[in-house]
């Protein structure tokens, strides 16, 4: 796979940061019962759920904590899937498509257990989302969609709230509202989490490159730069690029989204800062705000490109981005003082993948493939701790590590939340 920028152009979470804490790197030999490598979001929570549960970790990241494709998240947090409920439920028996989104729903909350847990706010806000039909032909779908949800007790209504706006109405008359969603700062919560994890126990080492990894005995044996560790069981939390021994059929196709924060104070009035918004177009636009009074938005997914553009593709799409903005509401003018793209991965079956590699027991892939990936961080967190407890976790079957057909996949609309 070549090598590409996880992101480009100008971030806006970092720059809520005012200190940056700093890990050594691995000088020596580690024994651990888990080690993890990467050091983003998954690892993060990873690394805060096994210190939770008393279980030994490192977690060790090639450069910086929480600077690759955490720093480009937009921080939605939904339950609610790439693909929908009720089109899960036709692909793979409506029993398990909710046992999918049962367990994604409680991950949002674990997530908020998590957040409750650390010392320094990283914005996690408890939200409602805002699913709106983008064309006249998907209100249809999005009305069979709530009808699901409701029938499988998901908190959900039919119909934009008030306090959204009449220019917003006018572009999406038929949406619904699900509950139990969440928001939150992927920088500062990801750095939270580590530093909670360090202060329990979990030994943090950054700029430390894994080399190789083989088997010894009952070890895992994984060389790094200026050391080594070993350990019984290995967690690949890489995100979207080639990690430790990757599973066959586990490469994602590789997309970039693109995203903007706005000026501070320029939500509308009357907007609802309590909700987040999302519709039904692949790819889709959504956005949301923040505590400051930007709007975060993104959208305009596409497949990734080797070459440079001198910048003038992220230009151009954040012009894009402002014009979705200025059409939900006429008459107000929106400028970018951050814009950015982020690369993501997807599965060719929009399920994460997340277990035991088929081949070799003990390494434990973490790969939240799609526009969920935080919640499929949580998910694999807690399947992971199931998993070391000796337990089975009621999803382990559908996600564990798979060969998937990729015939046609390359057309595949590209979609991405976070």
């Amino acid at each position: 796979m070549n090598e590409f920028k996880l992101h480009d152009g100008s971030l806006y979470w970092p720059k809520t940061m005012s200190f940056f804490p700093t890990y050594p790197s691995l000088r020596e030999r580690a024994m651990t019962q888990v080690a993890i490598v990467g050091g983003g979001m998954t690892g993060a929570i990873c690394a805060a759920t096994l210190a939770e549960a008393d279980i030994p970790a490192v977690l060790v990241e090639e450069k910086r904590v929480a600077c690759a494709s955490t720093a480009a998240n937009t921080g939605l947090i939904q339950y609610s899937s790439d693909i929908m409920l009720s089109e899960l439920a036709d692909r793979i028996g409506e029993k398990d498509a909710v046992a999918f989104y049962a367990h994604s729903y409680k991950a949002v909350n674990d997530l908020s257990l998590l957040a409750a847990a650390i010392p320094q706010d990283g914005g996690y806000r408890a939200r409602a989302s805002l699913y709106c039909a983008s064309e006249t032909g998907d209100a249809t779908k999005l009305r069979r969609e709530y009808e699901m949800l409701r029938r499988h007790g998901f908190a959900a209504d039919w119909g934009s709230p008030a306090g959204v706006g009449p220019g917003f109405k006018a572009r999406y008359p038929e949406a619904l509202v699900t509950h139990g969603d969440a928001e939150l700062n992927p920088v500062r919560f990801a750095h939270g989490l580590i530093a909670q994890a360090a202060r329990s126990g979990v030994r943090v080492f950054e700029h430390t490159s894994v080399t190789s990894m083989r088997r010894r005995g009952d070890w895992f044996v994984l060389t790094c730069d200026g050391g080594e560790i070993l350990a019984h069981t290995v967690v690949r939390a890489t995100g979207y690029l080639p990690g430790v021994d990757g599973a066959a059929g586990s490469e994602p196709l590789l997309r970039r989204t693109f995203a903007l924060a706005t000026r501070p104070d320029s939500v509308p009035s009357e907007w609802r800062p309590d909700l987040m918004m999302w519709e039904t177009a692949r790819p889709y636009f959504y956005f949301r705000t923040t505590p400051d009074g930007r709007i975060i938005a993104g959208g305009l997914d596409e497949a990734m490109r080797d070459s440079a553009d001198g910048g003038w593709t992220l230009q151009a799409r954040t012009d894009k981005l402002l014009a979705e903005l200025g059409a939900l509401f006429p008459g107000r003018s929106f400028e970018a003082e951050y814009a950015w793209s982020g690369a993501f991965g997807e599965s060719p079956d929009d399920l994460p993948f997340i277990g035991e590699h088929p081949e070799m027991p003990g390494l434990f892939h973490a790969l939240g493939y799609g526009g969920n990936g935080t919640v499929y961080a949580m998910l694999a967190a807690s399947m992971l701790v199931a998993r070391l407890r000796g337990e089975i976790h009621p999803l382990a079957g559908l996600l564990r590590p798979r060969q998937v057909a990729n015939q046609g996949a390359k057309d595949k609309p590209a979609i991405r939340k976070a």
